[in-house]
């Protein structure tokens, strides 16, 4: 390794702090996942919101979930009106067997939902209980239901695309540890912003340590193409001096944040990545992913993490 020196690095912002203290170490596992969230597990009784869980499942799990409640909340009702027996409910057909059941069942849908086309209806004081009980919670489970579809249908999308390599390439007389990133989508984004903090593990040292890094350009007025993200490997710089088989030894880490205004939903969103040191690549740059047709810039996504060797 080289004549570098951890212990007398003074932080970058020191302001600014990584958030995981002093005494995290970690040191088998990355900082951040390949899905953008925390390694850390919480052991104990942690508390937990249910609505930011369900928030945080895709559409495809949210819908099933709320169908499968549907169908087992209607399927204990129409329990209930089947042992009440058929003289619970005016109208029904079918006395006994499957039959019966299912007329339960979807006189359970019409009450659950305060449909109520007439045909059936409760008989007798415990099973028009019942059907009221039913209304009720219809109605509790149906404004809870549009609350959380509307939450999520109304929270912004930011799903950046980022390079899958972090390289270290010749930048100006110096070098620069650089990643790009590409909104996919046609959203507009304003005051674009990145953060850059190196997590490694000193050979002499058995706690992780974080440091912020200065970036030749840390905020970007509008995105409406690809952003090269570089900071400039200085003297200062935490990355000074190490090579290629440097980064493994101190299982370094690269993590980033971006963050910015989004226009139409009129929030600030962000949006977390990081590079494993097994994404480093010394030695390359990357290659253009804009071209000029006829007048008219064209962004091609597909060239993100393009490179070329050097």
């Amino acid at each position: 390794m080289s004549n570098f020196r951890f212990n007398s690095i003074k932080k970058t912002n020191p302001d600014i702090d990584s958030g995981f203290g002093s005494s995290y170490s970690g040191e088998n596992e990355r900082v951040l996942n390949n899905k953008g969230n925390f390694n850390v597990k919480r052991i104990g009784t942690p508390a937990i919101s249910i609505f930011h869980e369900l928030l945080a499942l895709s559409w495809s799990k949210i819908l099933i979930l709320i169908l499968l409640f549907y169908i087992v909340a209607n399927l204990f009702f129409a329990g209930i009106y089947y042992l009440l027996g058929p003289n619970s409910l005016e109208g029904i057909s079918q006395k006994e067997g499957w039959l019966n059941f299912m007329e339960c069942f979807f006189f359970s849908v019409q009450t659950f939902t305060t449909v109520g086309y007439g045909a059936l209806h409760p008989k007798g004081m415990f099973s028009s209980s019942v059907a009221g009980l039913e209304a009720l919670s219809g109605l509790l489970t149906f404004a809870i239901i549009t609350g959380l579809v509307y939450s999520k249908f109304s929270k912004p999308n930011f799903n950046l695309s980022y390079s899958k390599n972090l390289i270290i390439s010749p930048y100006k007389d110096i070098t620069g540890a650089m990643f790009r990133v590409v909104n996919p989508l046609r959203q507009k984004l304003m005051d674009v912003e990145a953060t850059m903090i190196f997590a490694f593990i000193p050979e002499e040292s058995g706690a992780r340590m974080f440091r912020t890094l200065e970036l030749e350009i840390k905020k970007i007025s509008m995105f409406p193409i690809s952003w090269t993200v570089n900071h400039p490997i200085t003297q200062e710089s935490p990355l000074f001096g190490l090579k290629n088989e440097d980064f493994a030894k101190i299982k370094a880490e690269m993590l980033v944040m971006i963050s910015a205004y989004d226009e139409e939903s009129g929030r600030v969103i962000k949006n977390l990545s990081s590079y494993h040191f097994s994404q480093f690549q010394c030695n390359a740059k990357f290659s253009p992913m804009i071209e000029i047709v006829k007048g008219q810039t064209q962004l091609y996504l597909d060239r993100v993490s393009d490179i070329i060797n050097l």
